[in-house]
């Protein structure tokens, strides 16, 4: 496994469990792709990860945060990572179904003080906005049986999580949790069917 040399910025998100959780079942799922999409990319890591392991030829980078649109792009240039490219944005700005793989870990906590406060971590009142969100905009992008990777939380409905994964044409393929003593984090990766 190739490890990037990463660089933080402001408040971009830096990886945690729920990164970990995505890399790991990309290295045990083995899913390859051409044209790959690393949504609300923050320091860049899962799309790296995929990039510098064969996983995806080419990336694409979105994060509507301009600390990590910079972030990834330093962290591009420092692991030589040049089938990439970095845009500012959400993920309104592909679709053209299109993508391969779409690897997803948006913001899934509730806003607890009822104003999303922080967009990195916070995806809504509810903590599922956001979640929702990514899912629109990796069916958009994914061609026919292209793969969303996606983490959410306990605290942020999985039952909404899942229930609009399946309206929109998603089959979930593999999941996995992680507990924690206040959550438990979801990984499930998902083919467009629909």
């Amino acid at each position: 496994m190739k490890h990037p040399v990463l660089k933080y910025l402001g408040d971009v998100y830096r990886p945690s469990d729920d990164s970990w959780m995505i890399i790991n079942a990309l290295f045990e799922r083995k899913q390859r792709g051409d044209l790959c999409v690393d949504l609300g990319s923050g320091s860049g890591v899962l799309g790296l990860y995929a990039l510098l392991n064969g996983f995806c030829q080419r990336v694409v980078f979105i994060d509507i945060a301009e600390d990590a649109v910079e972030t990834t792009r330093l962290n591009i240039v420092e692991n030589n990572a040049w089938m990439s490219i970095v845009v500012q944005g959400d993920g309104s700005v592909i679709r053209e179904f299109s993508i391969d793989i779409v690897f997803a870990n948006p913001p899934y906590l509730p806003a607890f003080k009822g104003v999303v406060e922080d967009i990195a971590t916070e995806g809504g009142i509810e903590g599922y906005e956001a979640i929702l969100e990514f899912i629109d905009y990796a069916w958009l992008m994914l061609k026919n049986n292209g793969v969303l990777f996606l983490v959410y939380s306990s605290l942020s409905k999985p039952e909404v999580v899942v229930r609009h994964l399946e309206v929109k044409g998603f089959k979930i393929k593999y999941s996995h949790t992680k507990n924690f003593f206040f959550e438990t984090l979801y990984l499930v990766e998902c083919v467009k069917i629909g």
